[in-house]
């Protein structure tokens, strides 16, 4: 199917047929249908959007070990323009757009999110690598505040190096509300302690996976936001085992290992230790750049006495 010029959505209810090839090519099929659009109560209450065209052109724009990143975008414009609501989405806020994406990513795509059209941002590599972006999920809202963020967007593709083709699969968006319910996600717990300057203080910190994944973390020291004098410079801290692998419901516990030294300043110091995930790209989402779970952290309180 062929059409030109900008297609509403009171023309196209938005289901997308998205295939990826190894010679980065994504073809977007839109099959018409009915929408909300006509309906003013929901436009009223959500806004609405239109698609820029029914196919839409990639450009590879970034390339590394483990997966390949693609630009999407139409020939002549942005791949999606969003159309704000008539109401106010807060006090004293602008206008907004909210609307959600229902679809199943396919084995191969790691990652699939909207970017200001116009913009360099699949990936935003400012610090010379991919930094983490959240990609779009099932049904989960995305709010769109017509003053400080673009109303124009393009969708940016993130695929496994080793997938060279990727099965099809639709993406319906809806202007209104996907009521996801978000589950899983990870917990933490952290001892605390007493310790004389110059002596070791021994911690226990456990992490519940409640995914319904396995997960591994690997086990580091975070921000100290707590100390006497700002002099927060601890000799070592080591964690033993340094990292752990979570069955579903499962918990692992490592024995956290804190160094002082005899320089401190006594006081209380308030430290926190994290449990950062390995991505593996088993699945959507499991990339350190596009991450679709993320680690956890607890706070533990020391006190160093003289």
């Amino acid at each position: 199917m062929t059409l030109r010029g900008l297609v509403t959505r009171k023309e196209l209810i938005g289901a997308l047929v998205i295939v990826v090839w190894a010679e980065s090519v994504l073809l977007v099929t839109v099959p018409a249908s009915t929408s909300l659009a006509p309906y003013l109560y929901p436009r009223y209450l959500f806004g609405d959007f239109t698609y820029g065209c029914p196919s839409v052109q990639a450009t590879t724009t970034f390339n590394d070990s483990l997966a390949r990143w693609l630009a999407l975008s139409c020939p002549n414009g942005p791949a999606l323009s969003l159309i704000p609501s008539t109401r106010l989405c807060g006090y004293r806020e602008p206008t907004c757009t909210t609307i959600y994406p229902v679809f199943t990513a396919p084995p191969g795509l790691m990652g699939l999110y909207l970017y200001p059209h116009g913009y360099h941002g699949c990936p935003d590599m400012s610090l010379g690598y991919p930094l983490g972006m959240d990609p779009l999920e099932n049904r989960s809202d995305l709010i769109y505040y017509h003053i400080d963020q673009p109303t124009t967007l393009d969708y940016c593709a993130v695929v496994k190096q080793t997938q060279h083709q990727t099965e099809g699969f639709t993406m319906k968006w809806t202007a209104g509300t996907g009521q996801q319910q978000h589950t899983g996600g990870m917990t933490a717990s952290v001892t605390n302690a007493t310790v004389t300057m110059g002596r070791n203080a021994t911690l226990t910190f456990q992490v519940t996976n409640h995914n319904t994944f396995d997960v591994t973390v690997n086990f580091a020291k975070g921000m100290t936001f707590l100390t006497p004098n700002y002099n927060s410079t601890f000799t070592a801290v080591n964690f033993n085992p340094p990292n752990a692998t979570l069955k579903p419901g499962s918990t692992s516990s490592t024995i956290v290992t804190i160094q002082t030294s005899p320089r401190q300043v006594p006081g209380n110091y308030e430290l926190e230790l994290d449990a950062h995930p390995v991505y593996t790209l088993r699945f959507y989402g499991d990339y350190s750049a596009t991450p679709s779970y993320t680690g956890t952290w607890a706070l533990t309180y020391l006190k160093l006495t003289l």
